[in-house]
């Protein structure tokens, strides 16, 4: 088969032509480079990934690192700088720099006790271009690093079609590379393995709350061809993708606003996001963009069934038989919840009936949430509104209660047929 041919026989979204996890396989040296891939067919299959990890392998321990794009290597920022693995010149120039540069800006005694490792970490951590490569020893944290960010609008194939069709965990085996260690006073340029780096300092608290480390590769090399050479060294056979995906490997996980919304979602429910990750301001207000991100979204994708427009909402209502105009069958059916008893139709106005139903339109368009129906504090939280509501306007009191349940209920109804609806057109 040609490489033509090949090609034309592949699936747009990447991630679809590798194996599902936990088959591996080196697909695409483009793209993978020479580390074995899976696939993951929804993101919460990672939960099956994590419990793997972590109970299959006791004896082991495993990092993790996510990556917002499916086809980034793993580069540290130093590297990105330059067309290849970054020199040792060009290294220790960028930490001379750095030393001299911050005098003045951290205490002169700490800076002088801190081994080069230690002010690599210090300034990885303010943004300094270095060779280390940031992992973390909990999985749903390199999760939420994967998921963090939006997809660029320029991120889009010659269609139009979005091309980041996969986010991205690696996973490293931490003990493997631990076993490399030589001596410590070895010169790094005879140093052909990586190496793992664990500050001694941590002023900021980052790192312990992000269960953070570092790697870092020889000059010259990437993690990538240093471990393939340690694992050489050591009979490995890094030319089977299952027996190398032991050392490491590659996790594509679809990607989508929806999935990444969920996503975030849920690691949040898990105290997993940027004020617990980043203990300073700036994390707080990371986590503020989240929370107001996802409000917008939430906002923005309010249930059709139940997103009328103000029009439509005070469209004129006959008190006879409360029938509102055909297009408006949606706010008839609520009204019709309300009438719970003939003799409600005789002591309420049609004015006061439609204040109730735009309050269940705020609800669900502004505060109820993905999903609200299926949450019983989501619903008795609207039945209180309405109760109190209806209280207000002399709705007769021995139907109330009723009344409430009644149109809390079909709200709730509409709104999960909406979402199936929704569900069964994409």
């Amino acid at each position: 088969m040609s490489v033509q041919e090949e090609y034309s026989k592949r699936d747009a979204a990447y991630h679809k032509n590798l194996p599902a996890w936990p088959d591996f396989d080196v697909y695409d040296k483009h793209v993978d480079g020479l580390i074995p891939a899976a696939r993951l067919d929804t993101w919460e299959q990672f939960h099956e990934l994590v419990k793997t990890y972590r109970s299959g392998h006791s004896e082991v321990e495993y990092v993790f690192r996510g990556q917002h794009r499916y086809d980034w290597p793993l580069q540290p920022t130093l590297d990105r700088l330059s067309s290849g693995a970054i020199e040792e010149e060009i290294a220790k120039k960028q930490l001379r720099n750095f030393r001299l540069s911050v005098r003045g800006r951290v205490p002169d005694s700490a800076l002088h006790i801190l081994d080069d490792d230690d002010v690599w970490a210090m300034g990885q951590h303010h943004g300094l271009a270095t060779p280390l490569l940031d992992w973390t020893s909990a999985p749903y944290v390199a999760l939420f690093f994967a998921f963090l960010n939006e997809d660029r609008s320029t991120w889009t194939d010659d269609k139009g079609d979005p091309e980041n069709c996969s986010r991205v965990i690696y996973v490293l085996n931490k003990s493997f590379i631990e076993d490399l260690v030589g001596d410590p006073n070895d010169d790094p340029l005879e140093r052909d393995y990586p190496k793992i780096v664990e500050p001694s300092k941590d002023d900021h608290g980052r790192l312990v709350n992000q269960a953070g480390l570092f790697t870092m590769a020889p000059f010259r090399e990437t993690i990538e061809s240093s471990l393939l050479k340690a694992l050489t060294d050591s009979d490995v056979n890094i030319d089977d993708p299952t027996e190398l995906s032991k050392y490491i490997c590659k996790i594509h996980i679809p990607n989508a606003p929806e999935i990444r919304r969920m996503c975030l979602q849920h690691l949040r429910k898990m105290n997993i996001h940027y004020g617990s990750l980043f203990p300073d301001v700036i994390g707080a207000s990371g986590y503020c963009n989240e929370l107001i991100s996802e409000a917008i979204e939430n906002r923005s994708r309010a249930k059709p069934a139940l997103t009328e427009n103000r029009e439509e909402i005070i469209s004129p209502v006959t008190v006879k038989d409360f029938v509102i105009a055909e297009t408006d069958a949606v706010i008839r059916e609520l009204i019709s919840a309300l009438i719970v008893d003939d003799s409600v139709k005789g002591s309420v106005s049609e004015a006061k009936l439609k204040v109730i139903v735009k309050t269940v339109f705020d609800f669900v368009q502004n505060k109820a949430g993905v999903d609200w129906y299926a949450r019983d504090s989501q619903l008795s939280r609207l039945k209180n509104i309405i109760r109190r509501q209806l209280k207000g306007i002399q709705f007769p009191d021995d139907f109330v209660s009723m009344a409430a349940n009644s149109v809390a209920q079909k709200a709730a109804d509409m709104s999960k047929e909406e979402e199936e609806n929704m569900g069964a057109a994409e």
